[in-house]
């Protein structure tokens, strides 16, 4: 059982070939979705009075808790184009509306929850939400650039108190102030965690801790829609697998990052959340399986 916090969010996503207008997106909504496939679901969050009933009874029948979301204010908005590469992407608008004011609250019935995941949000909203909870098993947290420049000592205690840091490579690399990957993973390591998940978009992931190296390849698409979300997905992949086998050895280590590149790629082939809805177990397992038969030599 997990316990997920982030953005839950309105997004417009503007592509050279497509545009979508204020689809169900946000950190803590691709989570969610993606670990529910593995594991029960409780989000704590924010949305505002405008948030859409469709959205709200997409996350409820997925089976994700939803007791721990208010409803204050105006709903998150995301505006933004990507480039051709679908990777590159320039924000119109970012409004944080009820976000910036959220003051986190965990269910009482909730706070011996043993899995956390602290999705990218206010540091500050995040290092609530850790202090509520009750000696987890496992706490992983994202963050963005933003709150790297702008909030860095809320950021360096939700660090120091996580078990798990994932960022993405320009994040580590400016959160160290290093350009090499090897040494921006042993200086954020340095800062308490045990591991660190440091993603490369289409490039894979790679993990590290003080005694590893692990890195993975993406699997690879012939066709990517919406990268939106990917980061979160693979979060959701990953800590559901965690979650489900309540173990962190070595091998299920592995087994998790396989996992989350799978749900990072369905999460690709479509807008938003569309693709991850029509997603069965099978199809899960036979693309596990053939990533499994990519990487083993």
């Amino acid at each position: 059982m997990i316990i997920a916090t982030g953005s839950i969010a309105l997004d417009t996503t503007r592509t050279p070939f497509q545009t979508i207008e204020k689809a169900l997106g946000g950190a803590a909504s691709f989570f969610s979705y993606c670990s529910s496939y593995f594991t029960s679901v409780r989000l704590v969050g924010v949305v505002g009075e405008d948030f859409p009933a469709p959205h709200w009874k997409l996350l409820q029948d997925k089976g994700i808790d939803l007791t721990g979301v208010k409803r204050e204010g105006a709903t998150m908005f995301c505006d933004w184009n990507y480039h051709h590469d679908l990777h590159t992407r320039e924000y119109n608008k970012l409004e944080l509306n009820s976000l910036l004011t959220y003051k986190p609250v965990v269910p009482m019935n909730w706070t011996k929850t043993p899995y956390v995941y602290l999705g990218t949000t206010v540091p500050e909203q995040q290092l609530s939400v850790l202090k509520q909870v009750k000696s987890p098993l496992f706490t992983l947290m994202d963050t963005i650039e933003y709150y790297i420049d702008n909030d860095r000592k809320n950021l360096d205690e939700v660090i120091a108190r996580v078990d798990a840091v994932l960022l993405n490579d320009v994040e580590a690399r400016k959160y160290a102030n290093s350009a090499n990957l090897i040494k921006a993973a042993k200086f954020i390591l340095s800062k308490g965690p045990k591991m660190v998940l440091i993603k490369k978009g289409e490039n894979g992931c790679m993990l590290f801790t003080p005694n590893a190296i692990l890195p993975s390849p993406a699997f690879p698409l012939e066709t990517v829609i919406d990268p939106t979300g990917a980061g979160d997905s693979f979060a959701g992949g990953f800590l559901g697998h965690i979650a489900k086998n309540g173990k962190r050895d070595f091998q299920t280590l592995k087994e998790a990052m396989a996992y989350g590149h799978i749900m990072g790629s369905f999460a690709v082939e479509d807008f938003g959340l569309r693709r991850l809805q029509t997603l069965t177990a099978g199809q899960l397992q036979s693309r596990y399986n053939l990533y499994k038969q990519m990487v083993c030599f």
